[in-house]
Formats: C-alpha cells, sequence, structure tokens
C-alpha cells in the first residue's frame, strides 16, 4: 500500500517541511494589549509538539486599532514583539518546528467583544 503524500516532505522556497501537515492559526483572544502570555506559551507549545510540520500563530494585528477584539495578538510596539519573542524563545527550547505567524488588520470589523461575551461590536 503506497504512503499517503501528507507524511511526504514538502520544500516551500528555502524551507524544508517534513511533512504536509500544517497547523492553522487559532485565535486565543487571551492576550493582553496584544501581548502573547504564559497561555500562548502552553497553547503553542503544546502545537509545537504535535509532530506537525508547520505551526501558524494566530491572526496577529499589526496596529492596535486594527484587532479583531482588545484580546488579540500584536506585533506593533515594543512590548508585542518582545512577550512574543519570549513566548517563541520558549516554544524553540523544545521544538524545532518552523513557525509562520499570520498577520492581520481587521479594517472595519475591528473592535468587537470576546466570543464568548457576544462578539458585539465595541463602541469607540
Amino acid at each position: 500500500m503506497p504512503h499517503s503524500k501528507l507524511f511526504s516532505p514538502l520544500q516551500v522556497g528555502k524551507l524544508q517541511l517534513a511533512n504536509r501537515i500544517v497547523i492553522a492559526p487559532m485565535c486565543q483572544y487571551s492576550a493582553v494589549d496584544g501581548c502573547m502570555n504564559d497561555w500562548h506559551q502552553m497553547h503553542l507549545g503544546q502545537l509545537a509538539q504535535s509532530g506537525a510540520a508547520l505551526l501558524t500563530i494566530e491572526s496577529t494585528a499589526v496596529l492596535p486599532e486594527g484587532r479583531i477584539s482588545y484580546a488579540d495578538v500584536g506585533l506593533y510596539d515594543d512590548a508585542s514583539a518582545a512577550a512574543m519573542a519570549r513566548t517563541l524563545d520558549s516554544v524553540r527550547r523544545w521544538s524545532d518546528m518552523p513557525v509562520a505567524v499570520q498577520l492581520n488588520h481587521a479594517g472595519r470589523k475591528a473592535s468587537v467583544e470576546r466570543p464568548w461575551l457576544g462578539g458585539r461590536q465595541i463602541a469607540p
């Protein structure tokens, strides 16, 4: 029985992936002021041990006012960059899985409540 291509290596540009399993970005709505925290370290660390070939960080805002919600991860100032660096340094201590990031600006969809709190638009 032939092996599935799912488990065969894949070259993407200069990046060699061990297989074709990619962990899609999952919005966690758990950042504080755009900064990753212990939740992200645990969540991403667990996913980095999964055997997939590539881990994608959740939707990451390029501007604070472009976040989908106030609890989204950002990469727009020194504090959010340092928090992401700390998280990734920790994950990379235990896994060599490549990490990608989904950059985002929510446009007119920005500034909503967390989904489990109704997800309604927040007034300016």
